[in-house]
């Protein structure tokens, strides 16, 4: 090999460095590539690719993006940088590929991304810049790609509105004289509708627990309490302890303990015996109720960041205690 792609080399192996490091494993290669998105944007002597793994998720998944610059033989490329987060994607971990050279002389250098979303919606990948120089000289240039669109889809059930009560039509103005008469009749009335309705949102609440395995209640939860927007209205020691009872009920259906009538430190003790999650997860959980806990009862005041990392630990942690058999079932 000679000085020039040996210079060319040791420039790719040390690019800039993102935000954190990587604990993600080898990337594919070559024709192993299988993206539902995937564009090459060219400038001169140098390509930029920006690939997605898919076009549609649902707040349960992460999707990969790859970006990869392919350098001409004489000059060098430097991929597009940025920190911990991608607009609305948050970013999970990555993996960098060895620089690879191709027969041409070209110098193919990528990396890959592991994205999650955190609310539901139209997700976009804005355009991202790779620079590129002539060896042995300064002056960069730049090719950029495009916006890339994910759509992020909701977990909640199609039937989910159905759930929903219609707003009652408003009274009309009654006689005087029988004033007394209608009232009673319309309590008694509204007590029977109101005894129905509660009988029949016991009936759905029953049908849904047997129809549905307890991650997608959890998921389901979840969803709704976003829906409601208390992020929004930065009500966020409310949306907390809302994340947590979530939680708490989840591992109620899901191993049989009591984790909503437990305190955090009877429950921890009981996880501890009767909770089959390895002890990184029972650490997460513990540290999590913890956090919880002191938003609760310390009166801690949780930031936007705060409850982003508690909806996401809530998520995940539902996510992989999933019986083999409900994963099983989705992958079908």
């Amino acid at each position: 090999m000679n000085g020039k792609k040996i210079a060319i080399y040791v420039s790719l192996l040390l690019p800039g460095v993102v935000g954190f490091s990587s604990c993600g494993g080898e990337t594919p290669s070559g024709g192993k590539d299988q993206y539902e998105i995937d564009r090459t944007f060219t400038r001169g002597p140098v390509d930029l690719r920006v690939a997605v793994g898919r076009k549609k998720i649902t707040i349960a998944e992460h999707v990969d993006l790859l970006v990869e610059t392919k350098a001409r033989d004489g000059y060098v490329a430097e991929l597009p940088k940025f920190g911990d987060k991608l607009e609305q994607f948050g970013i999970v971990d990555y993996s960098l590929d060895p620089p690879r050279l191709e027969a041409d002389g070209a110098v193919v250098t990528r990396r890959v991304y592991e994205l999650e979303p955190f609310l539901s919606g139209e997700y976009i990948i804005p355009p991202m810049t790779a620079t590129f120089r002539q060896e042995g000289d300064s002056v960069l240039h730049g090719v950029e790609s495009d916006t890339l669109r994910v759509s992020v889809l909701s977990i909640l059930p199609a039937d989910m509105a159905e759930l929903e009560l219609k707003d009652i039509a408003p009274p009309e103005s009654l006689p005087a004289g029988r004033l007394w008469i209608y009232i009673a009749a319309a309590a008694l009335v509204a007590g029977a509708a109101a005894a129905l309705l509660i009988m029949r949102a016991r009936r759905r609440r029953e049908t849904l627990a047997r129809v549905l395995p307890p991650h997608e209640i959890a998921f389901m939860r979840l969803e709704k309490l976003l829906a409601e927007g208390l992020i929004d209205q930065k009500r966020y020691a409310e949306f907390t302890e809302r994340v947590s009872d979530i939680l708490r009920h989840y591992i109620e259906d899901r191993f049989g303990l009591k984790a909503p009538e437990r305190t955090t430190e009877e429950f921890i003790v009981e996880a501890g015996k009767g909770l089959p999650v390895d002890q990184d997860r029972k650490g997460i959980l513990k540290d999590f109720l913890t956090h919880c806990d002191m938003v609760k009862f310390a009166a801690f005041e949780p930031g936007a960041e705060d409850v982003k990392k508690t909806f996401e630990t809530c998520r995940d942690f539902v996510e992989t205690t999933k019986t083999r058999e409900e994963a099983s079932g989705e992958a079908a």
